[in-house]
């Protein structure tokens, strides 16, 4: 639609320029930060630095010549991924170290956080604005469906913005591994293009949950507080039905999980195929959702916490669920070292969630109740 090109055009070219931007100069800065870590490697100051450092001092040079503690310390710093290891006493390597499948990176700084809020800022505003401004008073008069405006946002705003997004992460993988020698790019294309489009999917989930969340609230303060905490929750919860399945299922009582699900950055690690089918599958589900709710939006519901009166009981059921799962499971066993039962916590928070969740979802109504007792009563007194 040509009225929602001119609306937002200008911003969405700005944000997804912007996008390629930062990456293009995030790549940049780590494939110098790389030369500049190269050049001290071989410079006289850096072997100056290592003759002057004893076995004492780091226990991995124990037996090493000067050559081969260099080469170590190049291969540690120069790899595009290296993995930390642990030496005993002696100077031995540790192979049962638990980090001996962890990979990290200093050449690889998205900064995933900031892009993770463009994200979840834009998802929100694609329905939350034009509700708020009163804009969709002007889209509804136009004599277009319902349902030809929501695909048609959708359309407009996730193309480009996801696309930019896609775009850049490759800019940016492409340049550092263009610019380092290949001997040091210690993993194959194939696993970072994995890792380019795994990392993608988890930005189209959070896009599409926030814009989910921006059309089906209306108030000014709750929406966006909703959609920042359900956002920022979301890793915690995984976290937390996982850890909540070990407990009650027994399947381990020493362990518990705390590892991020989704992926959100380029690795070396395996990429496991169950975070990127949820992150394909919910954007999926949320928009057929929402599909169906937005053709029945009425326009003087604007400032109620939840636009649409079939989600509320629902809404206030996710609540009950899943706040208290997050906070009793979320950090592992609730107190499973002293044998102590997570049920009292689970049921304390489902408690207090189910109040403050029912006050919010129903307010309205409730204050409505509150008022026709109060009118009845000073009836009945005037009466009397």
């Amino acid at each position: 639609m040509t009225i929602l090109k001119k609306r937002y055009g200008l911003v969405l070219m700005i944000t997804s320029l912007s996008i390629i931007l930062f990456y293009t100069y995030m790549g940049v800065s780590d494939l110098n930060h790389w030369k500049d870590t190269n050049t001290y490697y071989n410079s006289e100051q850096y072997l100056d630095d290592l003759r002057g450092m004893s076995e004492d001092d780091n226990p991995r040079y124990t037996g090493l010549s000067l050559k081969e503690r260099q080469e170590l310390d190049k291969k540690e710093g120069l790899n595009l991924f290296y993995q930390v290891d642990s030496y005993d006493e002696q100077g031995k390597l540790e192979t049962t170290s638990p980090n001996d499948d962890s990979y990290f990176t200093m050449y690889f700084n998205e900064n995933p956080l900031l892009l993770l809020a463009i994200v979840v800022a834009a998802g929100f505003f694609v329905f939350f604005v034009d509700l708020r401004t009163s804009f969709n008073e002007f889209l509804f008069s136009l004599g277009v469906s319902k349902r030809r405006i929501y695909f048609s946002k959708f359309a407009l705003i996730s193309l480009p913005l996801l696309g930019s997004i896609l775009l850049a992460k490759i800019l940016f993988v492409s340049i550092i591994t263009t610019g380092i020698p290949a001997e040091y790019v210690n993993i194959s294309m194939m696993d970072l293009l994995a890792n380019v489009l795994a990392s993608w999917t988890t930005y189209i989930l959070y896009f599409f949950i926030a814009a989910f969340i921006g059309l089906v609230t209306g108030n000014l303060i709750l929406g966006p507080l909703t959609a920042l905490g359900f956002c920022l929750s979301l890793e915690f919860f995984i976290t937390a039905v996982i850890n909540a399945w070990y407990y009650f299922t027994k399947t381990t009582t020493d362990l518990y999980v705390t590892n991020k699900f989704f992926v959100y950055t380029v690795e070396k690690a395996p990429i496991s195929i169950l975070p990127v089918i949820v992150a394909i599958v919910l954007p999926l589900l949320v928009l057929a959702v929402g599909s169906y709710l937005f053709p029945t939006l009425t326009l003087e519901k604007k400032g109620n916490y939840l636009l649409f009166d079939t989600l509320k009981i629902p809404v206030v059921i996710a609540m009950v669920i899943y706040v208290p799962i997050v906070l009793v499971f979320n950090h592992g066993y609730y107190s499973y070292e002293n044998g102590a039962s997570p049920i009292p916590g689970l049921l304390i928070y489902g408690i207090i969630t189910a109040l403050i969740g029912s006050y919010l979802v129903f307010r309205k109504e409730i204050h409505g109740s509150i008022n026709r007792r109060r009118q009845v009563k000073n009836s009945s007194n005037v009466k009397s």
